[in-house]
C-alpha cells in the first residue's frame, strides 16, 4: 500500500493537469437568458401562460439580481420600508416580471437574438450588448448591465433601444409611492401583472 505522502503528491499532480472551474462569463448569462425567451416563444401556444411562466421564473431568478433590482426601482423610498414590506415588493415585483416576459414573449415568428460586445463599466459591473432580429423591420438593440453576485453575473438592468426599464419603473414607482403610498402601489403593479396574464 503506499504510503500517505506517496498519495498526497500523486493527487497534487492530478489536479495541476484538471480544468480550472470558471464563473460563467456575463454574456453567458444573456445568451442562457435568451434560450429560454426563444424556446418560450416557440412552444408558446403548447406550453400556454402558466408553461411560460414556470420556464421563464427559473431563467429569471438565475439570471437576474431580483433584489438589488427591487432596491433600486424603489429609489430613495426603499430605506422607508421595513423588512416585511421589502420582501412583499421583491415577490409582487417579481410576478411582474414573470408576467411581463410571459406575454411579450409568447409567439415566434423567425425571430433571433445575438450577443455580441462586452464591455467593463467604470463601477465594476458589465454591459452586455445584444440585439434580437424580428422576421422583419429594424432590429431592438439591447444592453444589459450585469453585477457579480457571489462569482455569478446577474442582471440588474435592461436597456430596449436606448430606453432604461429600470428607470422608467423608478420613476413610475416614485410618484405612485407618494401619491397612493406602499399599498397602493403594490394595488397597482398586481393589476399590471393582472392586465399581462390576461393578454398572456
Amino acid at each position: 500500500m503506499p504510503k500517505l505522502p506517496v498519495i498526497l503528491r500523486s493527487l497534487v499532480a492530478f489536479a495541476i493537469f484538471l480544468p480550472c472551474a470558471q464563473a460563467a462569463a456575463p454574456a453567458d448569462t444573456v445568451t442562457g437568458f435568451h434560450e429560454v425567451l426563444i424556446g418560450n416563444m416557440k412552444q408558446g401556444a403548447a406550453l400556454g401562460c402558466s408553461g411560460r411562466s414556470a420556464k421563464i421564473a427559473t431563467a429569471v431568478d438565475a439570471g437576474f439580481d431580483l433584489p438589488y433590482l427591487a432596491s433600486k426601482v424603489m429609489r430613495r423610498q426603499w430605506k422607508t420600508l421595513d423588512e416585511a414590506q421589502r420582501t412583499q415588493f421583491t415577490a409582487t415585483f417579481r410576478e411582474l416580471v414573470l408576467a411581463t416576459y410571459s406575454s411579450q414573449f409568447s409567439r415566434y415568428g423567425g425571430e433571433k437574438f445575438e450577443t455580441l460586445a462586452t464591455k467593463e463599466l467604470a463601477d465594476g459591473s458589465r454591459q452586455v450588448n445584444a440585439k434580437l432580429k424580428l422576421a422583419s423591420g429594424n432590429p431592438v438593440n439591447f444592453d444589459y448591465v450585469l453585477r457579480e453576485v457571489n462569482g455569478e453575473w446577474r442582471i440588474v438592468n435592461v436597456v430596449a433601444d436606448g430606453v432604461s426599464d429600470l428607470a422608467i419603473r423608478a420613476s413610475q414607482y416614485d410618484k405612485a409611492f407618494k401619491s397612493v403610498g406602499f399599498d397602493g402601489l403594490i394595488k397597482q403593479i398586481e393589476s399590471q401583472t393582472a392586465a399581462n396574464k390576461k393578454a398572456c
